[in-house]
């Protein structure tokens, strides 16, 4: 694995070499001071491969581990709770960061949930429609939910990869649901642009977040996979250096540079690898699972 050699973050824990070569106990959950208290990992181009799965079988036994030495495993992605919740057959101590840090859920319980007011919803989505170039959803806490008549069918099933719970409505200003952020597609290349833009025009009122491949998500200033991992480690009584991070793109930078040690994948985006401390395997060679185990002693 490489590592970052430019000012990188100096960790409290040991370094990835050091925990793989520690002692440790996994038959107990009290914590071992040589391994991280809290792992969180992006799905999409991460955890995950470029077909959607991962080896549940070799996942089981290092997750048996990480929880037998006292370790907090979380979730943390741009997609829906419930799309994310469908990869787990046993969730049970998991703990889930969803929208992008919008939504948290520890133990089946919403711990956090950061919504945006109606007011800028209304102007949000005027402008969308105004500047023409996306085709957007609105994901809610229940839903996700696209206008007829502005998006194509296209549109709606691949959303509906990322956003399981996922209906038409005839107004998108106008649901039942508890506005979470909205998520929006451009043509392939041009998503710093047109976020750019956006921004511009929003006037801070939502934050553009890229995740590549012509995704912009707009996000409650504040409100990231970053800020989510802090109010995880208030509630668990930790601290950002006993955490580690695996993420693959843009909207992983905060995360990976909050944690104590980041790991972006070897098909991570370049912001993204300049953020991160180490360098690991691709999604495509089970990266995460890979590190995982090195860092486990598996």
């Amino acid at each position: 694995m490489q590592t970052r050699q430019n000012a990188p973050k100096e960790p409290r824990m040991q370094t990835l070499g050091q925990r793989a070569n520690s002692p440790s106990d996994p038959s107990h959950s009290e914590p071992n001071a040589n391994l991280p208290r809290l792992v969180a990992t992006d799905m999409d181009g991460t955890f995950l491969d470029d077909h959607g799965g991962y080896d549940r079988v070799r996942f089981a036994r290092i997750l048996s581990a990480i929880q037998g030495a006292g370790c907090r495993f979380v979730i943390a992605s741009g997609n829906q709770y419930y799309q994310l919740r469908s990869f787990f057959e046993d969730d049970r101590e998991l703990a889930y960061v969803a929208e992008n840090g919008a939504l948290t859920v520890v133990d089946g319980e919403v711990l956090s949930c950061v919504s945006m007011e109606a007011e800028v919803l209304a102007r949000t989505w005027q402008v969308i429609q105004d500047d023409g170039r996306a085709e957007a959803a609105l994901c809610g806490r229940r839903c996700c939910h696209v206008q007829r008549g502005t998006a194509s069918d296209r549109f709606f099933r691949t959303m509906s990869r990322y956003f399981t719970r996922i209906e038409w409505v005839d107004d998108l200003a106008d649901v039942d649901d508890t506005p979470l952020k909205f998520s929006l597609s451009v043509e392939d290349g041009s998503e710093g642009e047109v976020a750019g833009e956006l921004s511009d025009a929003l006037e801070s009122a939502l934050v553009p977040v890229v995740s590549g491949n012509g995704s912009i998500d707009l996000m409650v200033p504040g409100c990231t996979k970053a800020s989510a991992l802090r109010l995880l480690c208030s509630r668990w009584g930790l601290s950002a250096s006993e955490c580690v991070a695996f993420g693959d793109s843009e909207n992983d930078v905060e995360m990976l540079r909050e944690a104590g040690w980041g790991y972006a994948m070897e098909n991570a985006s370049v912001r993204a690898k300049e953020a991160a401390d180490s360098i690991c395997p691709s999604n495509q060679e089970s990266g995460v699972l890979v590190t995982l185990e090195s860092i486990f002693g598996l």
